[in-house]
């Protein structure tokens, strides 16, 4: 993708004041043998992930691509050089795959009326395999008036997950914010959070975040600005890991990616 400018304002990271569900799932993590599992099934687990999370982002860009064009009908404009304000979201899609012969739980979807995003992506414990998951919320635009013009395009949110791994598991979380040229097919891109996990590895993020890229946008030309959400967990052995931002591992403790409004400043 091309390089972009950031402009990057994250609120600190909270912690929620009562123990939730994830307090009983470390405690079963944390009991893995971490002695199981060499370097190299690490290696080959975290091998086996990267093709995932690749196939993910893969399978993301033919979505919106396929979005752009079977389905774009906006009636959603922006003239150049007057500010906008998007708090509503009019598109989206999810996706799920599976790898090797791991058990595995996976799943996501995205709503378009709560501009959430969700991805659930845990595979094992034990066995050679993985699965992933990804999930996409946006808003449609055209762009009015002449000629071209710089912007900055900034999403504020939430996001509450966990990317975990153990004895020998390895997971990755990541969201991003993204503006496609729907005319060209260019796509701009920031990283809002992204973590990863091997060996062993407990990461938990529940908090605000307000995140921004600067581009040039062109007059007549039709943009889509979406939160992009995805999950890759592989083993290699007996170990576990997962991308936890969804209820598809059997608990619902309201894990998931939401954008609140979608600003546009010239």
């Amino acid at each position: 993708m091309p390089a972009v400018s950031a402009i990057d304002s994250e609120s600190d990271s909270k912690e929620n004041d009562a123990c939730t569900i994830y307090c009983a799932e470390k405690e079963i993590f944390t009991k893995f043998p971490s002695d199981k599992n060499t370097p190299e099934d690490l290696k080959k687990a975290e091998e086996l992930r990267a093709e995932i999370e690749a196939q993910n982002e893969k399978e993301n860009t033919v979505s919106v691509d396929k979005y752009a064009g079977e389905q774009l009908l906006t009636s959603s404009t922006v003239t150049l050089g007057t500010d906008a304000t998007f708090t509503s979201a009019d598109s989206g899609d999810s996706g799920t795959s599976s790898w090797g012969a791991a058990p595995n739980f996976k799943g996501s979807d995205y709503s378009a009326s709560s501009k959430k995003a969700r991805e659930t992506a845990v595979t094992g414990p034990a066995g050679y395999g993985g699965c992933g998951a990804w999930a996409w919320v946006g808003k449609s635009f055209t762009v009015l008036g002449s000629g071209s013009q710089s912007a900055n395009i900034r999403m504020s949110g939430h996001i509450y997950g966990l990317t975990s791994a153990a004895a020998g598991g390895s997971s990755s979380s990541n969201v991003d914010l993204v503006l496609k040229d729907l005319t060209t097919g260019t796509s701009y891109s920031i990283s809002i959070y992204s973590k990863s996990c091997g060996g062993l590895g407990w990461e938990t993020v529940d908090q605000n975040y307000n995140k921004g890229l600067s581009i040039t946008l062109q007059s007549g030309h039709d943009y889509i600005a979406y939160l992009k959400i995805s999950g890759s967990s592989s083993t290699y052995g007996a170990g576990e890991a997962g991308s936890d931002f969804g209820p598809w591992d059997l608990d619902d403790d309201g894990e998931c990616v939401t954008y609140s409004s979608i600003v546009i400043n010239f």
